[in-house]
C-alpha cells in the first residue's frame, strides 16, 4: 500500500499507522534474509546472486508481499556476500600446524590468564614473504606484557580456527567466526618492534585507573564497569555473578549505556533551564546530541560489544525521532536497531550476548506495553524484572546457560544500586581522576563495589544454578510460546495453556536405549578421554577429560553439557580409568554438578579426596540386559598407564572394550579375559607402545576409536598403530576429525555408528 498524505487529521494518523506497520514488515523480512544463511551447512555459490538480484527488483513492484520478498532476498544477498568474504579470509590450509615468523599489531585489551597472556593480533603479515594473514587470536605461555596498539614480531605455531565438537557444548568455532578471527596461534617467542604511534587510549586508561585503584582491596573489579575490561574479574568473581544472575551488571552493558544517556539528557535539560546558560534554540537540539555523544564515548570504552551497539543504536534512533518530531513505537526502534546490527555483521547472531541483549529489550517492550494497571515506580520495576527473568528462560536454555534461582530478587536490588549510585560515582570518579589526578571518588566507587560483591557472594552461597537440557526445537518453540503467553496482557486467561507449553522445559523427554540395548558416546575432549555409556535406565561415565593448566575444565565445559543434552540427571557410576589429568582432570567438576552413586578408579589414591573413589576390583553386573565387567589393571607398583581400570560391555553378541591407557604389557596381562568387541577404544590414544597384534586379533573389533587432539604434540595416533589396525581390517574413527561419535549396540541386529557430531551439526563456518 502506498503512503499518501490524507485530508484530515484522522486520515493522516491512520495512514501513518499503516505506513509504520508496512515498515515493520519490511524490516522483519530484511532481518529474515540476513539470518537465513546461518542455517546452511554449506554456503551456496556466489553464482546464485546473479538471478537473485533481478528477482528482487521484479518483486518490488508486485504489491506488499512482493516488497517483503524483495527485502528478504536483498538481506540474503548481502549476508551471502559477507559470509563468503569472511570464510575466504581464514588462515590458509597450507599454514595449518606450521611455525612461522609473523608481525602484527595488538588489538583490544590483552587478557591475563593463569599461564600467560591471550590477545588479538591484527594487520598481520609473514616476515619472510610479506604475505598478509587474517586476524589471529594468540596465546603466549609465560610471555612478556603486551599492550594494545604495540607492533610485535612473534614466532608462532598457527592453526585454523577449529574447536571441539560435542552435543550441548559451546560452539567455539562460531564464537571465533562472529569475532572475525581467521586463525589461532601459540606464541613460542616474541619481540616488541615498536609502541603505537598513538598509544591505545583504552590501554592507557586501564594502566592509569589500575594504579589509582591499587590501594583498594579487589579494586581492579571497577575496571570492568568503567572500561569493560572483563579480565579484571577473577574466575571466582564470575562464579559469584553467574550464581546470582548478575553477570550483565559487571561489564559495560546496554543497560549502563542507556542509563548514562538518560542521565546526561536530564542534566543537560536542567542546566539549560538555569538562567546563566542562555540557549536560543529548542533545548532538545542540544540535550539530545550531548546525551548521544556521552553514550557513544562510554560505548567506545567497551570496544563496542553487541549489547552496547544495540543500546547506542536505539538511543541514536530515539534522539533522531525526537529531533524529527516523530514518535514511532518502541517496537519499531528495537527492530531497526536489530536490523542495523545484523546488517553490519551478519555473523553477530552467532553469539549468545546478541540474543540475550536484544530479547531482553524486546521482552520489556512486549511485556510492559499497555499495562495501565501498573502504578508507581516499584510496581513497574518489579514487573520489568519478572518479564526479563521469565522471558529469557527459554533463551538461556537455547544457549546451554544455567539459570540462577536468586536472579529475580537479586536484580531487583542490585540493578538500582549499581545503575543509580555505583555507575555514576565510578564515571564521575574516573572523570575527576583524569582532570585533576584526584583518585578518591574512584576509590570510593571501588569500595562500594566491593560491598556489593560481598552481598552477592553471601547470596551465591545458597543460590543453586539450575541447568535445563535443550528439549529439541519443537519443545523449545512450544516453551517460548508459553513464556510469551504468561507475559502477554491476556496472561490471566492463558495461564493453563502457557503452563502446558512450558512442560517441555521442565520435564524434557529424551530417547533412551531399549532393554538389552547399549548407547556409547565417545566425546571430543581433545587429547584426553570421556565416554558416556547409557542403557535403558542407567548411565555410566568412563573418564571425564582434562583440566588444563589455563584453568579450562573440560569436565565442566564439555562433558557435563553433553550429559545434560542426553537427558542425564544422575550418574550410576563414574569410572576413572587412572589418575592422569587427561582422564581424571574433569571428574571433580562433573561430580559437583551431578549426583554420582559410585566412583571407581584404577588409581584412587592419586585422585582428589572429594571424589571418594573406590579401587578397581574384578566384578561383573547387569544393567537393563547389558553386561558390564571390570578388569583391573596391573599391580600397584606398575606404571600409571598399566593400572588403568578396563571395562568390557556386552549387549547380546555385540561388545565394547574400554582399555584406558594400558600399554602392550597390560594388554598381554589381560588377553585371557578379553572377549570379542565390535567397538574398541584405541589403548593410550593410539600410542606406539600399545595396540599389539595379539591384542587386536583377540578383540577383533569392527571399529577402533582414536580419542586424541588434532595435531597433538604426542603424535597420537602413531602411523604404525593406524597401519596395524588397517592391516587387520578395522575401521578407524578419529574424534579430532569427527567430533563426538555415537554407537548403538543391540544383540539382535548389527551394531550401528549412529552419527559423527561434526557432520550432524555442521554449519558452513565449521572446519572440515
Amino acid at each position: 500500500m502506498e503512503c499518501q498524505t490524507g485530508t484530515t487529521a484522522w486520515q493522516h494518523s491512520r495512514l501513518q499507522d499503516v505506513c509504520l506497520s508496512d515498515l515493520r514488515l519490511l524490516l522483519a523480512s530484511l532481518l529474515a534474509g540476513l539470518l537465513l544463511p546461518l542455517c546452511f551447512s554449506q554456503l551456496p555459490s556466489l553464482g546464485w546472486l546473479v538471478p537473485l538480484l533481478p528477482a528482487a527488483l521484479l518483486l518490488w513492484r508486485v504489491g506488499a508481499a512482493g516488497r517483503c520478498l524483495c527485502f528478504l532476498l536483498c538481506g540474503l544477498v548481502w549476508a551471502l556476500i559477507f559470509h563468503h568474504q569472511a570464510i575466504a579470509q581464514r588462515l590458509d590450509q597450507a599454514l595449518d600446524g606450521h611455525t612461522v615468523q609473523i608481525e602484527g599489531r595488538i588489538a583490544g585489551l590483552p587478557e591475563q590468564t593463569e599461564t600467560g597472556r591471550r590477545f588479538q593480533l591484527e594487520s598481520v603479515r609473514r616476515q619472510d614473504s610479506g604475505e598478509t594473514l587474517p586476524s589471529l587470536r594468540l596465546h603466549w605461555w609465560g610471555g612478556e606484557p603486551v599492550a594494545a596498539g604495540e607492533l610485535w614480531s612473534f614466532e608462532t605455531r598457527l592453526r585454523r580456527p577449529r574447536g571441539l565438537s560435542n552435543p550441548g557444548s559451546f560452539d567455539y568455532e562460531a564464537w571465533l567466526y562472529a569475532a572475525g578471527t581467521g586463525g589461532l596461534g601459540s606464541v613460542r617467542g616474541g619481540e616488541r618492534v615498536s609502541a603505537s604511534a598513538s598509544a591505545s587510549w583504552r590501554e592507557a586508561l586501564r594502566a592509569r585507573f589500575s594504579a589509582a585503584l591499587a590501594p583498594v582491596p579487589e579494586g581492579q573489579r571497577l575496571l570492568a564497569l568503567v572500561l569493560g575490561d572483563k579480565s579484571s574479574l577473577s574466575d571466582s568473581d564470575w562464579e559469584v555473578l553467574q550464581a546470582t544472575g548478575t553477570s550483565h551488571l559487571m561489564v559495560i552493558s546496554g543497560l549502563h549505556v542507556g542509563m548514562l544517556a538518560l542521565t546526561v539528557f536530564w542534566l543537560t535539560r536542567q542546566l539549560l533551564r538555569w538562567g546563566r546558560f542562555a540557549w536560543a534554540w529548542p533545548q532538545l537540539w542540544l540535550s539530545a546530541p550531548v546525551a548521544l555523544a556521552a553514550a557513544a564515548v562510554y560505548a567506545a570504552l567497551s570496544g563496542f560489544a553487541v549489547p552496547v551497539q544495540r543500546a547506542l543504536l536505539m538511543c541514536a534512533l530515539a534522539c533522531c525521532m525526537q529531533l524529527w518530531q516523530r514518535r514511532p513505537s518502541p517496537l519499531l526502534i528495537w527492530l531497526a536497531a536489530l536490523v542495523v546490527v545484523v546488517a553490519l555483521n551478519p555473523a553477530a547472531p552467532l553469539r549468545a550476548g546478541f540474543w540475550l541483549s536484544f530479547m531482553a529489550v524486546g521482552l520489556l517492550i512486549f511485556g510492559l506495553s499497555g499495562r495501565l494497571a501498573l502504578q508507581g515506580v516499584w510496581a513497574r520495576w518489579g514487573s520489568a524484572q519478572w518479564v526479563v527473568y521469565l522471558g529469557l528462560w527459554p533463551w538461556l536454555v537455547l544457549w546451554g546457560m544455567p539459570s540462577s534461582a536468586s536472579a529475580l530478587l537479586v536484580n531487583l536490588v542490585a540493578i538500582p544500586c549499581l545503575s543509580v549510585f555505583l555507575l555514576p560515582l565510578a564515571l564521575l570518579g574516573a572523570l575527576v581522576e583524569l582532570l585533576t589526578g584526584w583518585p578518591l571518588l574512584l576509590q570510593y566507587a571501588a569500595g562500594a563495589l566491593g560491598l556489593l560483591f560481598n552481598g552477592l557472594t553471601w547470596v551465591a552461597g545458597f543460590s543453586p544454578l539450575v541447568h535445563f537440557a535443550f528439549p529439541g526445537w519443537l519443545g523449545w518453540l512450544c516453551a517460548l510460546a508459553g513464556s510469551l503467553m504468561l507475559l502477554s496482557p491476556l496472561s490471566r486467561l492463558l495461564w493453563l495453556p502457557a503452563g502446558l507449553c512450558l512442560l517441555p522445559l521442565l520435564l524434557p523427554q529424551f530417547a533412551r536405549p531399549d532393554q538389552g540395548e547399549l548407547q556409547l558416546t565417545v566425546l571430543d575432549v581433545g587429547q584426553g578421554l570421556a565416554i558416556h555409556v547409557q542403557t535403558a535406565e542407567h548411565d555410566l561415565l568412563y573418564d571425564a577429560g582434562a583440566r588444563l593448566s589455563s584453568g579450562f575444565d573440560l569436565g565442566e565445559a564439555v562433558v557435563l553439557p553433553a550429559l545434560l543434552a542426553s537427558g542425564v540427571t544422575r550418574l550410576d557410576m563414574l569410572l576413572i580409568s587412572h589418575a592422569d589429568n587427561d582422564h581424571a582432570g574433569g571428574a571433580l567438576a562433573v561430580q559437583q554438578r551431578l549426583p554420582v552413586e559410585r566412583v571407581i578408579s584404577g588409581e584412587p589414591e592419586r585422585l582428589a579426596a572429594g571424589l571418594v573413589a573406590e579401587p578397581c576390583r574384578a566384578q561383573r553386573w547387569t544393567w537393563d540386559g547389558v553386561t558390564f565387567e571390570l578388569l583391573p589393571g596391573a599391580q600397584q607398583q606398575a606404571a600409571s598407564n598399566d593400572r588403568s581400570c578396563v571395562l568390557q560391555l556386552s549387549a547380546g553378541q555385540s561388545g565394547v572394550l574400554l582399555p584406558g591407557d594400558i600399554r602392550q604389557a597390560g594388554e598381554y596381562h589381560l588377553l585371557p579375559a578379553l572377549r570379542r568387541a565390535s567397538v574398541l577404544l584405541a589403548p593410550h590414544h593410539g600410542s606406539v607402545s600399545s595396540s599389539s597384534y595379539a591384542f587386536i586379533r583377540q578383540v577383533a573389533p569392527r571399529w577402533v576409536v582414536y580419542s586424541a587432539g588434532a595435531s597433538n604434540r604426542y603424535g597420537h595416533p602413531h602411523p604404525k598403530v593406524v597401519a596395524r589396525y588397517r592391516e587387520l581390517s578395522v575401521e578407524p574413527v578419529y574424534t579430532a576429525v569427527s567430533g563426538a561419535v555415537r554407537f548403538r549396540l543391540d544383540g539382535q541386529v548389527e551394531p550401528e555408528l549412529t552419527w559423527h557430531w561434526r557432520e550432524k551439526a555442521r554449519r558452513f563456518w565449521h572446519e572440515q
